[in-house]
């Protein structure tokens, strides 16, 4: 009786250890592959990121996405799993993806005061880079003549200028205005680009300063006083 009541323990613990070997390798096989690499996705597109990681059981998230000088639009910037590590298989690897170059719209500036341009970039978030002067017999000092690059969508927020300095600075020997009527004398300013600063009234001019034969710029003023005839006594 006692014999047997051993032998039955006996083989009682040889199923105990037995069944515990076999949970043991059961655990172990369906355990064994629960981690993967994560891989290299940097510059790969959506479709062979997601591949690499379908590999190794691991999952792509898209976490966000960014302008990028380099990096084409679609392709990934960076991941925020480091490649190399060993992550539980299921696991979300996030990756930011490049939405390639920022576009800046540039407006058109032609025409435009240097000012004014200033003004419009700045609330834009762009910036001159260079400015060029050049004189110009057709646009005012101070006003854009032309802009690279041209208005439209551009990559850069840099734009350069040339801007007028306005006509070239032109001398003139002052001709003699005195004993001019007041109508001659503007025709003949208006043709040499002077300005006439016409004192008292009359219809004749008997005084001029500066004299006839000094150096007047263009756009330069001849001051002239006006009286009622000929000669300075009347």
């Amino acid at each position: 009786m006692v014999k047997n009541f051993f032998k039955l323990l006996g083989f009682f613990i040889t199923f105990i250890t037995l069944a515990a070997v076999a949970a043991y390798l059961i655990y172990y096989a369906v355990n064994v592959d629960k981690t993967g690499e994560v891989p290299l996705l940097a510059n790969k597109n959506i479709t062979e990121a997601t591949e690499l990681l379908n590999m190794r059981n691991l999952l792509i998230s898209v976490a966000g996405k960014e302008h990028h000088d380099e990096v084409q639009a679609g392709h990934i910037i960076r991941q925020l799993v480091e490649a190399g590590k060993e992550v539980p298989v299921g696991t979300e690897v996030g990756v930011i993806m490049s939405s390639g170059q920022e576009r800046y719209s540039m407006p058109s500036f032609e025409g435009q005061n240097l000012d004014d341009a200033k003004k419009t970039l700045a609330n834009l978030g762009m910036k001159i880079k260079k400015v060029t002067w050049v004189h110009s017999d057709d646009v005012k000092k101070g006003m854009v003549i032309a802009q690279r690059p041209l208005p439209g969508n551009i990559v850069s927020n840099e734009v350069n200028f040339l801007v007028s300095l306005g006509q070239y600075d032109v001398s003139y020997s002052c001709p003699s205005f005195v004993n001019m009527t007041i109508e001659d004398a503007r025709i003949l300013a208006g043709k040499l680009g002077i300005q006439l600063k016409e004192k008292d009234k009359g219809r004749r001019i008997i005084f001029q300063k500066p004299e006839a034969g000094a150096l007047v710029k263009s756009n330069g003023i001849v001051e002239v006083t006006l009286g009622r005839g000929w000669g300075m006594w009347f």
